[in-house]
């Protein structure tokens, strides 16, 4: 992809890339690593992400209740997904165009991975360029952030819930 990145975020999970791959690809696990959504709809009843898929994440109670569908647009096994919003609830699909979130795996050694999302959009207009810039940036960010870290949660835990390690949730890097 041509488009710079909005922005980068990098963490460390303390589990075999196969692990972490597991856990990102399952759409089914969305609830447990993501902090607000509480359900995910099933379109066309597919559980893993693969080329073409299509879900729907809910958030079903407190200000942010709505939702959003999303498919996923680029697939390599064990390497990299990218998902794109395909409308939402929120009005984000009218304020940012062509978002598109890419999430690669690589592995640092046999039992830890790097996790790194990027984000590709273009703000719509000058007020939400504004916004932005001074906003939205570092909000989607954040929220990914959190989303990542509920992915490390999931994937270093094993199979009886308990934590693999002890290290701490984030190991941020980027913007």
């Amino acid at each position: 992809m041509n488009q710079e990145a909005q922005w980068t975020v990098e963490i460390l999970v303390d589990a075999p890339l196969k692990r972490v791959w597991e856990v990102a690809e399952d759409i089914t696990l969305i609830p447990q690593y993501h902090p607000e959504v509480d359900k995910v709809d099933l379109i066309a009843g597919q559980a893993k992400r693969s080329l073409g898929t299509k879900y729907q994440c809910n958030i079903l109670e407190g200000r942010r209740a709505g939702s959003c569908v999303e498919e996923v647009v680029a697939c390599e096994p064990e390497r990299m997904l990218a998902t794109r919003m395909v409308s939402d609830t929120w009005g984000i699909d009218r304020m940012l165009t062509g978002f598109r979130v890419e999430a690669t795996v690589s592995r640092r050694t046999e039992t830890s991975t790097i996790l790194k999302f990027q984000a590709f959009y273009e703000p719509v207009g000058l007020k939400n360029r504004v916004l932005n810039a001074l906003v939205l940036r570092r909000a989607l960010r954040r929220r990914s952030l959190a989303v990542m870290n509920g992915i490390k949660r999931v994937a270093e835990e094993n199979s009886d819930g308990k934590r693999l390690t002890n290290n701490t949730l984030y190991c941020p890097k980027g913007q």
